[in-house]
């Protein structure tokens, strides 16, 4: 392979030509063509400079649907929404607990609201944390963590749970209050055909360019300088491009809290390689096929005659060798001695 042409883009949101900081879309005054026959566009990002600011616990992940069972009559069905922002896995528990008390004692059609006694606890030992309701008699919560796995990773949690007076739970797994470990930077218009991911679902085409590890605490700088790979692309002319900002939990681009973020990548057109098929070469070292049979049209008839042929020849060749056997018999007979017969007569 051989490049036949590079494009270096040097970016800050706040210069975008549309979209938002973390979606946002860079209009080219020139558009990209591909200028060899046999060729394709790469792209190779270099480094990536993105503000800590956003938060943890986001707004795509922090509602959760629960059912309330009064003990003064009726149920509700209802959805609570714990305030965004980054916590531990303390902090997060105090949360969650205001947020059900809170809605607990909301009224609502023939359900009576009433208030619950929580006792919320987090262990540092077992990186667990237990949820306990005291009272009163009666009454329970369900909290319905299947509908929303990743905000159960703050709880440990992933299946629907009950509590009650009588009814407590534990974590089933380990707690991590910060679950965004990584950034996914992405391109909606930039179009891999190749590529797979395996991140927020299972084995998807891929529109990921890059990785950003978040190794830092918060309100700092992830400074992320490192070629990649490049990922070829399949567009055959470029007159913009897309790129929005992930983490590794969702698809929607996550909230900076207007602060700006920058990007350095190169667009590169490479000549594709001649290559010939693995699947060629084994077909070349297979024998040829045998010869098929020459198909006719003849009817029965036709068949039944030919066979009849058939036989009447090879009964006169029959013919033929039994008149040649019976010549050669008379040919190796002896001749009789005229001259001495006549003299013993």
């Amino acid at each position: 392979m051989s490049e036949v042409a590079r494009y270096t883009f040097h970016v800050s949101s706040d210069k975008r030509s549309s979209g938002t900081s973390t979606d946002m879309t860079l209009s080219l005054k020139n558009t990209l063509c591909l200028k060899a026959v046999k060729s394709s566009f790469y792209i190779d990002v270099h480094s990536a400079n993105i503000p800590f600011s956003f938060y943890q616990l986001s707004s795509e992940i922090n509602t959760l649907q629960c059912v309330f069972v009064s003990n003064l009559g009726g149920t509700k069905t209802a959805t609570i929404s714990l305030a965004v922002g980054n916590y531990s896995t303390v902090t997060v528990l105090a949360e969650l607990s205001t947020k059900l008390i809170a809605m607990a004692q909301i009224t609502s059609g023939g359900y009576t609201g009433f208030t619950p006694v929580l006792n919320f606890t987090y262990s540092s030992t077992t990186a667990k944390s237990t949820y306990i309701m005291t009272g009163p008699a009666g009454a329970s919560i369900q909290m319905n963590f299947a509908s929303n796995t990743v905000l159960g990773t703050f709880f440990g949690l992933e299946t629907n749970v009950t509590i009650s007076s009588v009814l407590s739970v534990t974590s089933t797994k380990t707690c991590v209050a910060n679950p965004v470990n990584y950034l996914l930077i992405r391109s909606g218009n930039l179009i891999q055909s190749n590529n797979r991911e395996y991140v927020i679902e299972s084995d998807v085409f891929s529109d990921i360019l890059y990785r950003v590890p978040v190794g830092t605490s918060q309100n700092t700088w992830l400074q992320h300088l490192a070629d990649t790979d490049p990922v070829q692309i399949a567009n055959d002319k470029i007159t913009n491009i897309n790129l929005y900002l992930t983490t590794n939990l969702t698809y929607s681009p996550i909230d900076l809290q207007g602060v700006p973020w920058a990007i350095s990548f190169s667009i590169i057109e490479i000549t594709d390689t001649d290559y010939v098929s693995a699947t060629s070469l084994l077909a070349s070292n297979l024998p040829p096929p045998p010869e098929q049979p020459a198909q006719t049209n003849m009817t029965p008839e036709e068949v039944a005659a030919l066979e009849k042929e058939y036989q009447d020849n090879l009964d006169k060749i029959e013919e033929y060798k039994k008149r040649l056997e019976s010549k050669q018999l008379k040919v190796n007979v002896p001749a009789r001695n005229v001259s001495n017969e006549a003299k013993d007569k």
